[in-house]
């Protein structure tokens, strides 16, 4: 696994007189990736000595209201809270919790679950979608990076060279 880091509009001076961040965040979705992710988002918690939430979305469709998302999907986002929770304790981070929304994109939750948790540092699993000639980040990925106002790790697999 690689780690790529994003900021946003900081200079560079900005970015090295920066305090270590406080506020992390993590969308998990108990992939395999995603549990990867989490441990190292764990142990970065634990450095940092920082508070650590796991957002754990459950995309709906846009015909179903928020709030009236089926009775399954919420259970899918407690199976993944449960995981996170079972990680988390494994490793041993102080101070964490397991948030699950609906959400019909994703990406705009994402986005907004950081700053209303105001967040520092923000893990996201690298997820792409195969494009002709190479392959590109999917739409939630792109949707973070483009508009998340918190700096960004984005966590994932080496390419494999055809």
């Amino acid at each position: 696994m690689g780690l790529k880091l994003f900021g946003w509009k900081k200079t560079k001076q900005q970015a090295q007189e920066a305090a270590p961040p406080k506020r992390l965040l993590i969308p998990f979705s108990n992939t395999h990736d995603d549990r990867e992710a989490l441990r190292f988002a764990c142990e970065m918690a634990q450095v940092f000595d920082a508070h650590l939430t796991v957002l754990c979305l459950v995309e709906t469709p846009r015909s179903v209201g928020l709030e009236s998302c089926p009775a399954t999907r919420l259970q899918e986002g407690e199976f993944a809270a449960a995981a996170a929770r079972e990680i988390a304790e494994e490793i041993g981070v102080g101070e964490y919790e397991t948030v699950i929304r609906p959400a019909h994109h994703c990406g705009y939750a994402i986005v907004n679950a950081a700053e209303e948790f105001q967040t520092d540092l923000l893990f996201i699993t690298a997820r792409y979608r195969n494009g002709r000639v190479r392959r590109v980040l999917d739409d939630t990925v792109e949707v973070v990076l483009r508009k998340a106002r918190c700096q960004v790790w984005l966590y994932g697999a080496p390419q494999e060279v055809d």
